[in-house]
């Protein structure tokens, strides 16, 4: 760890799950031993639009977010005392585009799955997906309910392309959380395949060692992480969102040669997951390869 280690990053609209996202990044910032910033953003727009006519609109924006802060600072340190935390209050078009501002330098960014909503609400969700689509490096979307701990980190893999950033980080999790990690890989035969002779046991093995094969320097790495090989038949989201009903985190990849906007299987995950989802794109803008599943 560097003398100066990137922060977590997470963003917070003073909402429930807002709330929720604030402990899971006090969490994993005392996990890797990094600092917290907690972001709160106020929207230029609305005390620049219609609602600049309203008196002091601009100071009661800030103050309420500077409450905000101010409360969500004390949760991270009920969660984790003696945690470095920092707050920074942004002015800015958009949630997204404060928030992406600090995310640049940040090891990963944390928001809730939905936020307030309406005139104050900076609509915290939508700036998550946004986020997920458009930020290099891990965005963890935190949603589902607050359980007791599965045991469990599942990490979707498409097998096509190297894996890199998205093994980095579910290897990571996984030792951080010590609980074993659940690789899977869902392929669906084409409509054809079920009117021949193609044998999809075989099919099956292949994928199987493919998996392995893709998963070994990994293993090595991290000796002490108990590793769950799966290959599945079905579409990749079902096969994730079902893995998601006993994992502590679900991680996906981003696939970057489609553009910033999120693939099928990263945004099913988001909206469906029973868990938190990190979405991991690789931080090198010009990697035009797959990042598992997006």
């Amino acid at each position: 760890m560097s003398e100066h280690p990137e922060p977590v990053v997470v963003g917070t609209d003073g909402s429930a799950g807002a709330e929720r996202a604030v402990r899971w990044a006090a969490d994993d910032a005392a996990r890797t031993h990094r600092p917290l910033l907690i972001v709160h953003v106020v929207e230029r727009r609305i005390y620049d639009g219609p609602a600049s006519a309203i008196p002091g609109i601009r100071e009661t924006l800030t103050e309420r977010g500077l409450r905000i802060l101010r409360e969500a600072h004390d949760l991270a340190l009920q969660e984790q005392p003696g945690l470095t935390v920092e707050e920074e209050l942004a002015h800015d078009t958009t949630t997204y585009a404060g928030l992406h501002a600090h995310a640049d330098d940040a090891y990963e960014t944390v928001v809730g799955h939905r936020g307030l909503g309406g005139f104050t609400g900076l609509l915290l969700g939508s700036a998550g997906l946004r986020l997920a689509g458009h930020q290099a490096g891990p965005v963890v979307i935190v949603r589902g309910d607050e359980d007791a701990p599965a045991g469990e980190v599942v990490v979707g893999l498409d097998l096509k392309e190297p894996a890199e950033p998205i093994l980095d980080y579910a290897f990571a999790a996984a030792a951080r959380l010590h609980v074993r990690l659940h690789a899977v890989h869902a392929w669906h035969p084409a409509p054809l395949s079920l009117e021949t002779d193609i044998d999809l046991d075989a099919a099956d093995a292949m994928f199987r060692d493919h998996l392995s094969s893709a998963l070994a320097p990994w293993r090595s790495r991290h000796p002490d992480v108990k590793v769950i090989e799966e290959v599945v038949r079905g579409h990749p989201t079902d096969a994730l969102v079902g893995a998601s009903a006993h994992a502590d985190l679900v991680v996906v990849g981003h696939r970057t040669h489609k553009g910033p906007h999120l693939g099928s299987v990263s945004h099913g995950a988001i909206h469906h997951a029973h868990c938190p989802v990190a979405v991991v794109r690789p931080r090198d803008h010009s990697h035009e390869a797959s990042v598992g599943y997006g």
